[in-house]
């Protein structure tokens, strides 16, 4: 067997069974190669994903570094809003407070002009009996 190996070797022939075995390894290495595309395609794929995943991380945290940095001056804004907040809270406390003073002086003046009112018509009666009697003939 040997000899006719030397021999079909030697004109560039092969035996039967070593064309078989040529031809089955040849077909696994063209099915390994299909997988390995495969796989390349897969890994392609998945690198673009992992691409726009990065590229939308690297937004996000540039979003939130420009966010970071804006961040003191709305505290500062902040702090000056809620300053302000205070002051109209005090001054509508003093407003109210003024107001208050302003309803009981209201009232305690219609107390005093009702009495004022009540005698002056005690007053005017008393002035009117006065009247008649000093007009009355004797």
């Amino acid at each position: 067997m040997g000899l006719l190996r030397s021999l079909l070797g030697a004109v560039g022939l092969a035996s039967a069974g070593r064309a078989r075995t040529l031809e089955t390894r040849a077909e696994s290495a063209d099915q390994r190669a299909d997988e390995l595309k495969r796989a390349i395609a897969q890994a392609r794929e998945e690198t673009t994903r992992w691409k726009a995943k990065a590229k939308e991380l690297t937004e996000r945290v540039a979003k939130a570094e420009q966010a970071a940095e804006r961040l003191p001056k709305v505290e500062r804004e902040l702090q000056q809003w809620k300053t302000r907040d205070e002051k109209h809270v005090a001054q509508l406390a003093e407003v109210r407070e003024r107001m208050l003073r302003a309803e009981r002086a209201a009232a305690l003046s219609q107390e005093h002009l009702t009495a004022t009112e009540s005698k002056l018509d005690v007053i005017e009666a008393a002035l009117n009996v006065l009247d008649r009697r000093t007009r009355r003939p004797l």
